[in-house]
């Protein structure tokens, strides 16, 4: 979560910065030129914000994908006004583009820190560029000897640091999971008192992959109290989350087994379905 309120942080700070560095050099900047920057401002924002948003609004599609393309819209309508109405016009569109991938994109991939890290680190070197683009298009910006601008070189360092990072991130993460499987092998006392818990219990097995979910259906028997095993193989789909208004269910699995009761339940077909309502199954009660 931490994460996530700073990356939130940086897409605000690094956009407004944007948005009033456009407006300081308005009158220098082409039509043409003001439509590329702003459809980048608006674009990149709401891309960066929807996939922190998807992420920290417990994958919430509806209400990351709305104040995504809202901040999108904003951004590239702020950015470009002051220089077209084409180039706001432009930005307005490719805030809503980028504000409902973004968001899509951050319900969708679970492995949430290396991703946001990762958004963040593209973010940053995009909107350097276009500062490099503003700075060149206003006649500013001015070249070193060796024809490299400090601008370009910061931006370089900045994508190159970034990428280091991710990846020791992406590292730790893997040693955290291959250490957690070779201690799953010595967990037998933990089956055990799983299935002291379930006691009394009818348990139905759902397998949840990256592509759905099976079987399609399960079948339990009324007036009996009732567990649904939810068993993850993985964590890198919208499977992850499950969603039935009808049975009171709206969480995040984790990986492994995941016994969520049901309540006394009458007769009849109960739906359940991904974060994205992509996938979908069905649980009967005779």
């Amino acid at each position: 979560m931490m994460i996530a309120i700073l990356s939130v942080l940086l897409v605000l700070l690094f956009t407004g910065y944007n948005v009033f560095y456009a407006y300081k050099r308005r009158e220098k900047l082409t039509c043409m030129a003001g439509m590329m920057i702003a459809m980048t401002v608006g674009m990149m924002s709401s891309l960066a914000f929807g996939v922190v948003l998807g992420v920290a609004l417990q994958h919430d599609l509806t209400l990351s994908t709305i104040i995504a393309v809202l901040f999108g819209m904003g951004a590239g309508y702020l950015t470009g006004k002051s220089i077209s109405l084409m180039a706001a016009l432009d930005g307005m569109m490719a805030g809503i583009m980028g504000g409902m991938m973004g968001a899509m994109l951050g319900v969708m991939l679970v492995v949430s820190d290396s991703i946001v890290l990762f958004i963040d680190v593209i973010f940053i070197f995009v909107m350097s560029v276009l500062i490099q683009l503003i700075d060149e298009e206003t006649g500013k910006a001015k070249a070193t000897n060796e024809g490299v601008n400090k601008p370009f070189f910061g931006s370089a360092l900045t994508l190159f640091v970034g990428i280091v990072i991710v990846g020791v991130a992406l590292l730790f993460q893997y040693q955290g999971k291959v250490s957690s499987a070779s201690q799953s092998l010595s967990e037998q006392p933990e089956d055990q008192a799983a299935s002291q818990e379930n006691e009394g219990y009818q348990i139905a097995t759902v397998d949840v992959k990256s592509n759905g979910y099976g079987p399609k259906n399960i079948e339990i028997k009324a007036g009996v109290p009732t567990k649904i095993d939810f068993k993850t193989q993985s964590g890198i789909s919208c499977t992850k989350h499950i969603v039935s208004h009808e049975l009171g269910i709206d969480v995040d699995l984790k990986k492994g087994d995941n016994f969520i009761a049901l309540k006394d339940l009458k007769p009849g077909t109960y739906k359940y379905n991904c974060g994205m309502y992509m996938y979908n199954g069905t649980i009967t009660v005779k």
